[in-house]
């Protein structure tokens, strides 16, 4: 009796996900619609209907939040599943949902900026040197940044193969890259199904991750080049659990050469191999890594304003969905009527702090194999998490929602540790379009430094 009152309720809350997801991929397409017709107007200054006003901005947002709740009513409620279902079952009973992802146009511009940046190579242009306002592509009236490329060579190659389309319809080349970007959340669920092959929540886990609306919405939805930094994270995580070091750091290249996150795990690697003596593993590193740097100079970095250009220089001196944004706008309160020397003064003090935070738990994590005893490979890939979790929250005063999206790769495979993954499912909570991309990282803030306290107690 139970059982059919379980599976009754699996159906209701099957039933109304595919009817959201109908709705809001309507929403979207109605969205995108009216941004075309804007963009098309502003670019050509002929006047053109604009229908943006009769979209309502916070439908989506509603939507998508009870997208979300639904998702995870779903989660409690099918928590026992079979553990020898196979992943072209779960492939099959989740591709619903994987092809609307597919189908709903981004709601970000984004993905537009990568296809013309393949454009630019496609016609002999560098895009780490030239900005993007120095060529005319067919989607030049679709992108809100127009500065040189902050992703490295290796994206460029899927940002060139989806450009070819270009010539036949804009829209083409996005839906090719957005394929791309639904295949690797495959992968990155298939990784994840594989390695989990002896936990009793291997479906579960896989299940919860391929249908997770949050990786859905921002990785094949809007299409962000952050699914291949996941793909990167879960592939280094694997690499580390399985010993096999060299290929970790060679990981760790690629996804450098993807974005530029990748960067801050080398020197964790390295502390820990030097730890474990592994003297030929790391003389291997080096010489590969002066390879892999040579390599990039030669074919797309030859000037070291290109190199620059990886770091993301646009967002210099700016504040969005962080800490320090909501830092900003307190200090600007009327009520406290503060000077603009004393406001700058006061947020000097403060990004001094928040980069000290983040400088010294780095330093913490970096030589922790020193002083734990029982420093295993398993702890290396969750302290590489955590130290990617830290960065947004304390590092980052340009932070975007998708960034955490990464994160939760290494929370499947690490489902053990329940104060990561607490803490990153805290951090990770939806805020796309809401504007308040700050909430989940007090949230987390609060998990994190409530469990310090209560281990505390516990000692004394």
């Amino acid at each position: 009796m139970n059982n059919h009152h379980n599976m009754k309720k699996k159906q209701i809350l099957l039933c109304l996900a595919i009817i959201l997801s109908l709705v809001l991929c309507g929403e979207l397409a109605i969205r995108a619609y009216s941004y075309k017709i804007h963009a098309l107007a502003n670019f050509t200054g002929e006047y053109i209907p604009d229908f943006s006003n009769n979209f309502d901005k916070r439908r989506t947002v509603i939507e998508y939040f009870f997208l979300n709740i639904l998702y995870i009513l779903w989660l409690i409620i099918n928590k026992n599943q079979r553990p020898d279902i196979s992943f072209i079952k779960i492939l099959k009973n989740s591709s619903f949902f994987l092809l609307i992802a597919f189908i709903s146009y981004p709601t970000t511009t984004d993905i537009n900026l990568y296809v013309h940046y393949g454009s630019m190579i496609l016609n002999g242009i560098n895009p780490f040197i030239n900005p993007a306002s120095t060529f005319t592509s067919k989607l030049s009236s679709f992108l809100d940044w127009k500065q040189t490329s902050t992703y490295g060579p290796i994206s460029q190659i899927f940002f060139i193969f989806s450009a070819v389309f270009v010539a036949i319809t804009p829209s083409l080349g996005i839906y090719v890259f957005k394929l791309i970007c639904l295949s690797f959340h495959i992968l990155n669920a298939y990784l994840i199904w594989r390695h989990l092959k002896n936990s009793p929540y291997k479906v579960n886990v896989t299940i919860a991750y391929l249908v997770n609306p949050f990786l859905l919405y921002e990785q094949v939805i809007n299409g962000h080049i952050d699914v291949l930094i996941s793909t990167v994270l879960i592939i280094l995580t694997i690499c580390l659990k399985n010993r096999d070091y060299l290929a970790a750091i060679i990981t760790a290249w690629i996804g450098f050469l993807i974005k530029t996150l990748p960067i801050i795990w080398l020197p964790l690697i390295g502390v820990y191999l030097i730890k474990q003596k592994h003297w030929k593993t790391l003389f291997s590193a080096i010489c590969i890594s002066i390879v892999i740097i040579l390599a990039a100079y030669l074919i797309a970095l030859p000037t070291v304003d290109a190199w620059k250009s990886l770091l993301n220089p646009g967002v210099e001196g700016q504040t969005f969905g962080s800490l320090y944004a909501l830092f900003k706008k307190i200090i600007n309160l009327r009520p406290l009527n503060f000077s603009l020397g004393f406001q700058e003064n006061l947020y000097s003090i403060f990004k001094f702090i928040m980069f000290s935070i983040f400088l010294v738990s780095y330093l913490i994590i970096l030589v922790k194999p020193y002083w734990k005893k029982n420093y295993s490979e398993t702890d290396l890939t969750i302290n590489i998490g955590w130290i990617t979790l830290i960065l947004f929250m304390f590092a980052a005063p340009w932070y975007c929602s998708w960034y955490s999206s990464v994160l939760l790769g290494v929370v499947a495979l690490n489902i053990h540790s329940k104060r990561f993954v607490i803490t990153s499912i805290l951090f990770s909570i939806p805020t796309s379009g809401v504007g308040i991309t700050v909430l989940p990282a007090l949230a987390a803030m609060l998990f994190w430094f409530a469990r310090d306290i209560q281990a505390q107690k516990k000692l004394v």
